[in-house]
């Protein structure tokens, strides 16, 4: 997989969830969509418009693993049933702040997820709080005031940073590389983003 960024992940305005990620040129990449009504999280990525090429599915481990998101680990899984890699929430510290391990198949570490500004989430939950005028000025908030998140390897070093953009109808993110990667990440990179983005897109 070979990839040109900044990639842009958008969602589609729909009462179902489904998004598009797009590369520097505006070539489509993927369309993603979240399965409804099931006690565990699953998705299924595609390669064409019509969903007609699956090539991934991420499943959270265990029952009603989505709904304990703090803990849930989100096994990626190609088309053909081989392993990819898994996302794994780090516990309670994800309460706080949006920190996640991606490790390759096997289990084997390979990059840390890591929210820039957990002060946000703090911010928006004072705001939720107040009747109205806290939805006025949360809404305010969201638009002015957007997270961002920093992916780095086993070494510590900056390799990935997705920021979201600013919008009031649709939620759209980009991931930006840092710094040359081997093409082998790629894959575990994006689809591990992916879940990321579907985790964390109510935020900001």
């Amino acid at each position: 997989m070979t990839l040109t960024y900044p990639l842009t992940l958008e969602f589609k305005f729909s009462l179902f969830t489904e998004l598009r990620v797009h590369d520097a040129g505006g070539q489509l990449i993927a369309v993603v969509k979240e399965k409804k009504f099931s006690v565990r999280d699953e998705v299924r990525v595609y390669a064409d418009e019509g969903r007609q090429r699956q090539t991934h599915t991420m499943k959270a481990q265990g029952f009603l693993a989505g709904a304990l998101d703090f803990k849930a680990r989100r096994f990626i899984t190609r088309a053909d049933g081989s392993e990819v890699g898994s996302l794994q929430a780090q516990g309670l510290r994800t309460l706080w702040a949006a920190t996640y391990d991606l490790v390759g198949p096997g289990g084997a570490p390979r990059f840390t997820l890591r929210d820039d500004q957990p002060w946000l989430g703090v911010v928006e939950g004072l705001l939720d709080v107040i009747p109205l005028v806290g939805d006025l000025i949360g809404a305010a908030f969201n638009y002015l005031v957007n997270p961002t998140y920093t992916v780095t390897d086993t070494a510590g070093a900056a390799a990935y940073r997705v920021h979201k953009k600013r919008s009031f109808l649709s939620r759209r993110f980009t991931i930006e590389e840092l710094q040359p990667r081997r093409e082998a990440d790629e894959e575990l990179v994006l689809l591990g983003l992916i879940q990321l983005v579907l985790r964390e897109r109510e935020r900001g």
